[in-house]
């Protein structure tokens, strides 16, 4: 499974390396991973076949009016949930599990895009941040993303959602700093908004994910189906109109 493989290769115990507030901390500014070994083999094994998938699934269905992009988050609103919340909607999941901003950026046009949507909903980030990538960077990626979107059809709206808390204190400090860049991005940007989420999934004392969001079996970067409800509630004003 792609999420499985995800885990296995991303390395979130080292937290100097994403510690934003560590006073040796250095931004990554390269492509891709700092473990590139690593992640030439998530492109391989997790990222390209679920690219495939999607590339045949969307021969099939040509068009979707919803389409929701973004990393693991978006891949785990599986479609039995997104029906739920979104009943009768043409929704199209095409999250992909470790995607980055800048992966992200690469495959609008031919996982996304082809499919015409009218709303895009794109939830991007953590990852980045999990590598500790240079903030400026994970920001002007999704600059780009907004643009290719914005070339292809001005007319498509787009919806930022929060990157959500999460149970890893490196990555509950420097988020917030990101999502109020989402959020002034979509005051200034025709078609576009934002999403707030980490409010209501986090502790009401703490920047952490609330405890009934929890998944079990240990994991920190992940929410169960209560989340997804969240998500939902948020959303469904928006894509209803």
């Amino acid at each position: 499974m792609v999420l499985a493989l995800v885990l296995s290769v991303t390395d979130c115990k080292s937290s100097s390396k994403r510690d934003y507030f560590d006073t040796s901390f250095q931004c990554f500014a390269e492509p891709g991973w700092r473990d590139d070994s690593n992640f030439k083999k998530y492109i391989e094994k997790a990222w390209l076949p679920t690219r495939l998938l999607y590339a045949q699934d969307n021969l099939k269905i040509k068009r979707s009016n919803v389409v929701f992009a973004g990393d693991s988050l978006v891949h785990l609103f599986l479609p039995d949930l997104m029906a739920k919340e979104f009943p009768g909607q043409s929704v199209t999941n095409r999250g992909i599990g470790g995607d980055m901003t800048e992966t992200l950026l690469t495959r609008m046009e031919e996982d996304i895009l082809v499919l015409h949507p009218e709303k895009i909903v794109i939830e991007i980030g953590g990852n980045d941040f999990i590598q500790g990538k240079c903030l400026s960077l994970v920001q002007n990626n999704l600059l780009a993303i907004i643009q290719k979107i914005q070339s292809k059809n001005r007319n498509t709206k787009i919806f930022l959602i929060a990157v959500p808390p999460t149970r890893v204190k490196e990555l509950n400090q420097i988020v917030p700093v990101f999502n109020l860049f989402l959020n002034q991005v979509a005051r200034t940007t025709t078609n576009v908004e934002y999403i707030e989420v980490w409010d209501s999934m986090r502790k009401i004392d703490s920047p952490t994910l609330r405890e009934e969001l929890i998944r079990p079996n240990g994991d920190s970067l992940h929410f169960n189906e209560k989340g997804y409800e969240v998500w939902g509630k948020k959303l469904r004003p928006y894509l209803q109109k």
